[in-house]
């Protein structure tokens, strides 16, 4: 059973929540807004899942790089839509050429950041540009497994911890599994970044209606 007794023991992934085939693992948001697991005591069977698909409880050994590259994309109509080198695009565009999925982070209707998945390059379009807000997974680690199960090539792109959650719900390698890694030095919760979009619309005399697109790396002065 997930017992949390120190929050900077969970990066709020939600991987216990998926795995739980009771339902007794709920992600409530705390005072600020962060996302952690609640356990219904009165569901639990103990069976220990929860625990073992848990990246904080399973910590892995560091490893050293195969190597080390420096990379961009060639485009540069891309890479002046991405936050960094355009990268991401690549894979992505390969990866649906080879008739697979991609998984990353977009925003939804409110302007929060949610993981969902593209079965086109138009649809891919979404997860370019970095959102520097913790994304919500939602069912993303059980999708993620059923394309797998399917034979189906699979990108999924996101934080460390939100890779090395999935690598544990997974539980095995797969070789048609591609993970990326986004360099993260932690992440502002969905609470914080509303407030924060409220006051920068409020200033504008705008509504939200009337936003197009957000960037948090603009390129358009270099």
């Amino acid at each position: 059973m997930i017992k949390l007794n120190r929050n900077e023991l969970c990066c709020g992934c939600g991987a216990c929540t998926e795995v739980c085939a009771h339902k007794a693992i709920t992600m409530q948001a705390d005072a600020e807004g962060f996302l952690y697991p609640v356990t219904d005591v009165s569901l639990c069977s103990e069976c220990g899942l929860c625990d073992k698909v848990c990246p904080f409880i399973n910590r892995e050994k560091g490893r050293m790089p195969k190597g080390v590259y420096a990379v961009r994309n060639r485009d540069i109509s891309t890479r002046l839509k991405s936050s960094s080198g355009g990268v991401f695009s690549l894979l992505a565009e390969q990866t649906i050429k080879e008739g697979g999925v991609v998984f990353g982070a977009k925003f939804d209707s409110d302007w929060s950041v949610v993981h969902a998945v593209a079965k086109s390059v138009q649809e891919c379009e979404a997860f370019v540009g970095s959102k520097y807000v913790q994304s919500r997974l939602g069912s993303t680690h059980s999708e993620v497994r059923r394309y797998l199960k399917e034979g189906r090539k699979v990108l999924f792109s996101g934080t460390p911890c939100q890779v090395a959650s999935l690598r544990k719900f997974l539980r095995k390698e797969y070789d048609n599994l591609l993970l990326v890694e986004v360099v993260c030095h932690g992440a502002p919760s969905n609470k914080v970044w509303q407030h924060y979009l409220d006051k920068v619309v409020a200033e504008t005399k705008h509504s939200r209606n009337d936003i197009l697109s957000i960037s948090f790396r603009d390129k358009r002065n270099g």
